[in-house]
């Protein structure tokens, strides 16, 4: 496949954004590297990735612009090198990630590439400069070797999968210590991580370290995995079987349990059928109270004790004893309903305050 050199260029340049070490001279015998020959001899294509440039300072413009000009042709002909690389090596950057032929796909990609690189306190990318004063002109060139630049996004890529790692084995003791919550945080910086590291496979391909790629990719996916196999543990377990009884006057009522039924699984909670099939049983005991009359209104409040208990370690995680808010309506029937409704929104709040057992 044939590529724009303005796209290609894109995915060289996050190489060349590393920070350099400029070395000034201000010798008149021109250094080795000025001469083509000398410098294709100690710097052969197959190890190293090179760039070089020359500028005579002009009447109207200044030393230090035409040393800064030449340094960026230096690192763009760098950039050609990776170019030539890629195509030497028949590498198909554009298939990865599914990216296809999409140009936006690809400016985009490689332009998060070259802001995440900035960053880096490396110097992988050398660029030496030298100023022939007798001539008035500067001459630049950069350099690093094909091994150490895809070394360091090899190292980048294996920081990002070990952070991973160890998010999920944090995401794992939290969810066998009932903290659901915690482990689902860590599940998705899990996930972060790993799509993080995977900004940086495009340029070790392109460096033409398919092995290094391969098998990080192979640890990626295993990683992947295994979070999806986690996810699948913590969606069949921890249930909750709710029960109790609530009473309006001397009526039985059915308003708590499934408005808290319902704010469970709004939440990331399974809620269970029966007792046997639950890791946590919630108890209520809800009844009207305070009941009162003004005018054409009525009013009524909720009366709450509950608990919950973990069956797996027999422990009661939560107690709740709270007077719910005040409700009204124009019948008291109805303001007592009200005052339920209300009643379990409260306890939904105090279990989640109190327990993981949701996200």
């Amino acid at each position: 496949m044939k590529y724009s050199k303005f796209v290609l260029v894109m995915l060289a340049a996050a190489a060349l954004a590393l920070p350099v070490s400029v070395r000034g001279q201000q010798l008149s015998i021109l250094p080795a590297w000025t001469d083509n020959n000398q410098r294709s001899a100690a710097y052969p294509t197959a190890v190293w990735l090179t760039g070089y440039a020359s500028g005579k300072v002009g009447s109207n413009e200044k030393p230090e612009q035409v040393q800064q000009r030449v340094v960026n042709q230096a690192r763009s002909q760098l950039a050609e090198a990776i170019i030539v690389n890629i195509q030497r090596e028949g590498i198909n950057i554009t298939d990865v990630d599914g990216l296809g032929s999409d140009k936006e796909k690809i400016n985009r990609k490689f332009g998060e590439m070259i802001k995440a690189t900035t960053s880096a306190d490396l110097a992988m990318v050398d660029v030496e400069v030298h100023h022939d004063q007798k001539n008035n002109t500067f001459y630049a060139f950069a350099k690093t070797k094909k091994a150490d630049l895809a070394g360091y996004y090899a190292g980048r890529i294996d920081f990002y999968l070990q952070v991973a790692d160890n998010d999920l084995k944090l995401a794992k003791q939290h969810n066998d210590n009932d903290r659901k919550r915690s482990a689902l945080e860590k599940i998705a910086e899990a996930k972060s991580n790993i799509a993080e590291s995977g900004k940086h496979y495009d340029m070790l391909l392109a460096l033409g370290s398919k092995n290094d790629a391969a098998r990080l990719k192979d640890r990626s996916a295993q990683l992947e995995r295994n979070i999806a196999g986690l996810e699948n543990t913590m969606r069949d377990t921890g249930a909750i079987f709710l029960t109790g009884r609530e009473t309006i006057g001397n009526s039985e009522a059915n308003n708590v349990i499934p408005a808290l039924q319902s704010l469970f699984s709004q939440n990331g909670c399974r809620v269970a059928n029966s007792r046997a099939n639950a890791q946590y049983v919630l108890t209520i005991d809800v009844r009207d109270h305070m009941r009162s009359q003004a005018g054409n209104f009525s009013y009524c409040y909720a009366q709450v004790r509950a608990d919950v208990l973990n069956t797996k370690t027999g422990k009661t995680d939560a107690n709740l004893n709270f007077t719910g808010p005040k409700a009204s309506w124009t019948n008291m029937d109805r303001a007592c309903q009200n005052a339920m409704n209300e009643a379990a929104k409260q306890m939904w709040k105090e279990i989640s305050t109190k327990t993981e057992l949701c996200k």
